[in-house]
């Protein structure tokens, strides 16, 4: 036995243990047992290229548990639209219009909608395309995707305040995060076929539940109702000629019509946002807007 040779074999074999942590410890969630790896193959049943669900997934960092976790926390009631009424928004809103009138006109012309509507709209939902959202889009989805199982939704209730909690109860809690899970896993699709398309996805951003650009469209409204306005053969919802035509082709494929009664039209407006003061803002930024010389 020679023990310069086996103080060899065992350097290289701590060498090849370190190596093999560091590995581990670098591996993007994506490839970790039972995370993203668990949605790459229920996307891949669904029928998806396994290549393209994993590009989706490649290198999109963790996911955003503090996502789930302030969704959790938001109480509609409490959200305040009055301050897109105020008339340094509603300003705003007039010089937005005057500024891309041709093009809302031309979206007008496509699809029926008054600009007023689409106005109003981009007013609430990014502040006409200024507050479009920082946070990564396959993260933020793939967060409530992961919440069908328990281990994420406990921790994700570890997050909330005490207070939160109470307000839910752990039996409600879970129903909400279940029926989210399924839901985001439907956008995560509908990502991996934009990507299927030779749409650029990787990189994007949004809100914190993955709404993109000026229109703030989850994906499967993107891919359903994304319009080119521009001409350039591209959907880009960070440019306003395309956001424009997507919202009003969003509307007039859920029956909006200018001409119909206050129901109908609110009926229409909660297929794009569900809130009633959602809603109840927008027809009134609209009637403002339309009421201008």
């Amino acid at each position: 036995m020679n023990p310069g040779t086996d103080k060899r074999r065992l350097i290289w074999a701590l060498l090849i243990c370190l190596l093999a942590a560091l590995w581990a410890g670098v591996t993007p969630a994506a490839r970790t047992p039972g995370g993203y790896e668990r949605l790459e193959e229920r996307l891949v049943a669904f029928g998806r290229s396994p290549e393209a669900v994993h590009r989706l997934f490649s290198g999109s960092g963790g996911a955003r548990l503090k996502n789930v976790a302030l969704y959790m926390r938001i109480q509609e009631g409490k959200l305040a639209y009055d301050r897109f009424l105020d008339p340094q928004a509603l300003a705003q809103a007039r010089r937005f219009s005057r500024r891309y009138d041709e093009a809302l006109r031309q979206a007008q012309a496509a699809y029926g909608v008054d600009p007023s509507v689409v106005v109003a709209i981009l007013l609430v939902e990014t502040r006409l395309g200024t507050q479009t959202g920082n946070h990564p889009v396959v993260p933020s989805l793939a967060a409530f995707a992961l919440m069908e199982r328990k281990d994420y939704r406990d921790r994700v209730w570890r997050m909330l305040p005490a207070k939160d909690r109470k307000r839910w109860g752990r039996r409600r809690f879970d129903q909400k995060l279940i029926s989210r899970a399924h839901w985001a896993l439907t956008e995560l699709d509908a990502l991996v076929r934009l990507l299927e398309q030779d749409r650029k996805v990787s990189g994007l951003k949004g809100s914190f539940m993955g709404a993109i650009g000026w229109a703030q469209f989850m994906p499967t409204s993107l891919l359903r109702y994304g319009a080119d306005g521009d001409g350039d053969g591209q959907v880009d919802l960070f440019t306003p000629e395309d956001a424009f035509m997507s919202i009003a082709n969003y509307l007039k494929s859920h029956g909006w019509k200018d001409s119909a009664s206050r129901s109908h039209r609110e009926k229409v407006l909660l297929r794009y946002n569900n809130s009633r003061p959602y809603v109840r803002t927008v027809l009134e930024i609209a009637r403002r807007l339309s009421r201008d010389p």
